[in-house]
């Protein structure tokens, strides 16, 4: 255990539980450790503004910061809540490993996932970080941004990055039309035989905040009818949980 980012949090607590604020004579005596190192992570602490030091009374307090942190986790466990029954429902109706994923800036992570009975192991696990261009799932996202937020991805995702071989014109071309059929399919893009669906969900301000999709291995019984019906069975759902999180 890193021990600064231990008495970190330890301070961070200490400050919850003491709402009035609290002195640094309190804080360091509190934990038993030297004034010069509760002053230096303090001092870290308020440069991200985590705590706040009040220059009147030199108590020092919660800091916004950790208003916007709260209310991420909060979302991300308001979502997986209320995703989970739903995907339980899509693998086993399916058969097939079903996922949610949410946007972290320009990539999309997953952080809930149910195994189906034909599971794919080699892909999407949690914590995965990759572009939003990236997979059906992630492109269900990225087609659903607001413009400005697309154009943004598209200066400083694709036009900058040499790696990426898409263009910035064929991704538009593909992101229109997810965001007119309101899925997205893809085939291969993380191993070859491999199937990809994903669908969009939002908030009660109709903002896209995570998707929805599933991963299933291609055969013979997969055909254009198949796919056209799981993308309606995943969109489906997606809506399902959409409404879950107060999108009318």
């Amino acid at each position: 255990m890193i021990k600064s980012l231990s008495k970190a949090i330890e301070i961070l607590e200490i400050l919850k539980k003491s709402p009035e604020g609290c002195s640094l004579l309190k804080i360091y005596s509190t934990l038993g450790i030297p004034k010069s190192t509760a002053h230096g992570i303090l001092k870290t602490l308020m440069i991200k503004m985590y705590v706040l030091k009040d220059e009147s009374t030199h108590f020092y307090r919660l800091g916004p910061a950790l208003v916007s942190l709260g209310k991420v986790a909060s979302l991300q466990l308001n979502i997986k809540n209320i995703a989970n029954l739903v995907l339980k429902k899509l693998s086993f109706e399916l058969e097939v490993d079903s996922f949610l994923m949410i946007p972290v800036g320009y990539k999309g992570t997953i952080i809930e996932r149910v195994d189906g009975l034909q599971s794919v192991k080699i892909i999407e696990n949690f914590g995965n970080e990759f572009y939003l261009h990236c997979g059906a799932m992630r492109k269900a996202i990225l087609a659903h941004k607001n413009q400005a937020f697309i154009e943004e991805y598209l200066e400083n995702v694709i036009e900058k990055n040499e790696d990426i071989k898409i263009s910035p014109s064929k991704l538009k071309e593909e992101l229109d039309k997810v965001k007119k059929e309101g899925v997205s399919v893809s085939y291969g893009e993380y191993a070859k035989g491999t199937i990809g669906i994903g669908a969009p969900i939002y908030n009660s301000n109709g903002e896209v905040i995570a998707s929805l999709g599933i991963n299933l291995l291609e055969n013979r019984e997969l055909t254009d009818e198949k796919i056209i019906k799981l993308k309606e069975i995943v969109r489906e759902r997606a809506t399902e949980v959409s409404k879950g999180m107060g999108y009318l």
